[in-house]
């Protein structure tokens, strides 16, 4: 990877997840709830997404496939394509304008193998970089299990503990959740 390639100064979402890492089913087996109590199923979701963003936002990744659009200000020599992985190919656009112009792909090199995913540009494009992209994991693809456990732990966790406080004090997520964590993260901490 480019030591000097720089990160945009602002990304947000475009198409968010139609899926999550892990089932309404798998999170009610997770709970002890039957599959025909449909009561809380709304609120299960709403969890299972919150959890999915967190453990998205702290590790810097996607767990599935999730359109992006990030910003630079101006492109150096080269950009960071945040969050990873970056998907290509068939359904999966990956695109990047120049002050509102497309910029041809003959002109840059997206190296796909880093993580995160680097654009050198042969010739530096002016103005306001803007790189439209699909990152996560395709749909029936494979989501670590131990973040997919992370992420049961949240849910477990906030569905039993639906306030920040109790009356017997201050609930904190369990310590497996930054073990579980951290174990997938790429210096070993997040």
């Amino acid at each position: 990877m480019n030591e000097f390639a720089m990160p945009p100064r602002s990304v947000v979402m475009v198409s968010p997840p139609v899926v999550e890492p892990v089932s309404l089913s798998t999170a009610k087996q997770h709970l002890r709830i039957a599959e025909d109590q449909t009561d809380d199923d709304g609120y299960i979701l709403a969890l299972l997404a919150t959890g999915r963003r967190i453990i998205e936002r702290r590790l810097g990744i996607s767990l599935v496939s999730t359109e992006y659009r990030a910003t630079w200000s101006y492109a150096p020599g080269s950009i960071l394509i945040p969050n990873p992985p970056l998907l290509t190919g068939g359904a999966y656009s990956f695109s990047i304008t120049a002050d509102g112009s497309a910029v041809d792909p003959e002109t840059y090199t997206l190296d796909t193998d880093s993580r995160p995913a680097v654009v050198v540009f042969d010739a530096i494009p002016s103005g306001v970089i803007v790189v439209t992209y699909w990152a996560g994991v395709a749909p029936g693809g494979i989501v670590a299990p131990q973040l997919k456990s992370a992420l049961l732990l949240y849910v477990g966790h906030l569905f039993a503990h639906r306030e920040a406080v109790s009356e017997d004090g201050a609930s904190e997520l369990p310590m497996a959740f930054e073990m579980l964590l951290a174990s997938e993260s790429v210096m070993g901490v997040w």
